[in-house]
């Protein structure tokens, strides 16, 4: 028998000869053992954003999480302590191969109500998975806005950025406590955005331009509108432009009527399409 070759596969040793005498190919299969593929244990990064906009945001109340992947899913205890307004990194080993992710469920064991913001999961050297919290759940066993239990997904691949120009005409036109939210809608369909905040630093001045970036979107195609939601806050903002970018398309909305955004209906408007 010459000298072969070989190469793992998965939890197993190929190993290939040549036998002169039969005038064939023999392939040997060889149970190695565990091998990188199985038997090594891969990174699982998760970040937790919790809203700021309320003190109440925060939980003490255990909170798990389900990952689910293309390959395999995997369920973990998330943490107990999620302050509002707070950043935070669990770093897990784990076993199974769960290859590319796609969504993630959350559930609560207590009444204490938790507002996330924002997960990002990141699989072994892959890129970060992003998943906004677009619809404003809250998650708690005992409250009339909230559920024990949320489930996110992501939306698809692309990145869409907002540039956001705040009214320098009046000083009342910047806000530094609302929470603002968009959808896009473009000609492939609708993707939902992240809220506007960019971490340390004071979004909304008067006169100044902010930018807010958000991957793992759908490819909308051409854009066609933009509906700005104010989903909290008591501040009232007046914005002069917004521009929107997906991939290589472009749109920039005009706020000709000057209308005020604000989760206050007294105020101004918490719903507000431009196309």
């Amino acid at each position: 028998v010459s000298s072969g070759i070989n190469a793992e596969y998965g939890g197993y040793l190929f190993v290939v000869f040549y036998c002169k005498e039969m005038k064939l190919l023999c392939l040997t299969l060889v149970l190695f053992g565990a091998t990188w593929a199985w038997g090594k244990q891969k990174t699982l990064k998760v970040t937790v954003y919790t809203e700021g906009h309320s003190e109440e945001a925060g939980t003490t109340d255990i909170i798990s999480i389900r990952v689910h992947g293309a390959s395999e899913d995997v369920e973990r205890i998330l943490g107990s302590d999620f302050p509002a307004g707070s950043v935070k990194e669990i770093t897990y080993n784990i076993d199974e191969n769960l290859g590319n992710v796609y969504c993630i469920d959350l559930e609560t064991d207590g009444d204490d109500w938790w507002w996330p913001r924002t997960i990002t999961v990141q699989y072994e050297n892959k890129d970060p998975v992003y998943f906004y919290n677009s619809f404003n759940q809250k998650l708690s066993t005992d409250a009339d806005d909230a559920a024990p239990a949320m489930w996110m997904c992501t939306q698809g691949t692309s990145t869409c950025t907002i540039e956001a120009t705040t009214s320098d005409e009046t000083d009342h036109a910047k806000s530094d406590n609302i929470v603002l939210m968009a959808t896009i809608y473009g000609a492939k369909g609708p993707t939902m955005t992240g809220v506007f905040d960019n971490q340390d630093i004071d979004d909304f001045e008067n006169g100044e331009t902010n930018t807010f970036q958000f991957v793992g979107m759908r490819n909308v195609g051409n854009i066609k509108c933009i509906a700005l939601r104010a989903i909290a806050g008591p501040d009232a903002w007046l914005f002069t432009t917004i521009k929107v970018t997906c991939g290589k398309k472009t749109k920039t909305f005009t706020n000709k009527y000057n209308a005020w955004m604000t989760e206050d209906s007294t105020q101004g408007l918490s719903y507000y399409k431009l196309c």
